[in-house]
């Protein structure tokens, strides 16, 4: 076997390299406002201390186990049908 690479496709020409060049060149700029926008997307979150008896807590771990999922999702999970309920509640009255 020959040590000489082997090329398959011809060089570029001056026209094609400049046009990549500016392709490579205008690449962050496109994709840093698409970006920004996703992020912007995302809710605030806030940190959540709950005092719960021990039972809870082996009842949690359990859950985690059994699915994979971690505490805050299992929380999130358990949370939030109630919280939506007692809201209706609330406001009908």
């Amino acid at each position: 076997m020959s040590n000489k690479p082997t090329f398959k496709r011809p060089p570029l020409s001056q026209e094609e390299k400049e046009r990549k060049e500016r392709e490579f060149l205008s690449f962050d700029k496109g994709q840093s406002q698409e970006s920004e926008i996703k992020r912007s997307g995302k809710e605030p979150t806030k940190t959540l201390y709950l005092r719960a008896p021990e039972s809870y807590w082996n009842d949690i771990q359990e859950i985690m186990n059994m699915t994979g999922l971690s505490m805050n999702a299992v929380c999130l999970e358990l949370l939030r049908p109630a919280i939506r309920k007692k809201l209706r509640e609330l406001k009908e009255e």
